[in-house]
């Protein structure tokens, strides 16, 4: 039997909650994993049910004391029994991407796991405001503040919650992109030992992106206030 967990503490720990509504089929969780231990740690996220679930991402490495959030996408129709999802976690010596076939060498007493249960909700009216609930399920309250607002415009709600569903995804996107870029420069900052002169091309480029990023998720904070 693998060993339990004790590299990463997890948000939620046990339970993932997904409530789909006549607007929001698609709900979404985020997934907290938290570095407990002095060293990198890498991770893996697997779900009993593979089609039914986008998972970004699915796998990485976290620095020391360091935290990943995995963004888990229920996909339509988002059906079926049995939805569970397994965490794998095991030491390595630094944030380079474990590949697949390196998973597979590490010793099987070497990889802690810990499974999470799903609980799939389906709801025939919209959250309404104020509620805590709201936080557990993804969009909840913003969405249904943004539809209120937009009836006197004469937008129909469940236009705007498409609408605002594909534009949160998006941002939830953007920000991976630009987490993994900042890490990206300071990986080629350490790994190669170049000064900020003799890593020119490479160094520059990451640095435009990531302020492209920066702008675009600037922009689309500001759509969704």
């Amino acid at each position: 039997m693998p060993p339990a967990m004790m590299l990463l503490e997890m948000e939620p720990a046990t339970t993932l909650h997904f409530c789909k509504t006549p607007t929001n089929t698609s709900p979404n969780r985020t997934l907290k994993l938290i570095n407990k231990s002095s060293g990198h740690v890498a991770f893996k996220v697997k779900t009993t049910q593979p089609k039914s679930y986008l998972v970004r991402p699915s796998s990485g490495t976290i620095r020391p004391h360091g935290s990943e959030e995995v963004t888990i996408i229920l996909q339509p129709p988002g059906e079926g029994q049995n939805h569970r999802f397994l965490v794998q976690a095991v030491a390595v010596q630094s944030s380079v991407p474990v590949s697949r076939e390196q998973w597979a060498d590490f010793k099987k007493e070497a990889v802690e796991e810990q499974r999470l249960s799903v609980v799939l909700e389906e709801s025939e009216t919209e959250p309404t405001t104020g509620g805590k609930s709201n936080e557990s399920y993804g969009f909840g309250t913003g969405a249904a503040a943004e539809a209120g607002r937009s009836n006197s415009a004469g937008e129909a709600p469940a236009d705007l919650q498409v609408k605002y569903d594909e534009l949160v995804q998006y941002t939830l996107m953007l920000e991976k992109q630009k987490k993994k870029l900042e890490a990206d420069i300071d990986e080629l900052k350490c790994a190669k030992g170049l000064s900020s002169g003799e890593s020119g091309g490479y160094t520059k480029l990451h640095i435009v992106l990531v302020a492209l990023i920066a702008f675009l998720l600037s922009y689309a904070v500001k759509f969704m206030g």
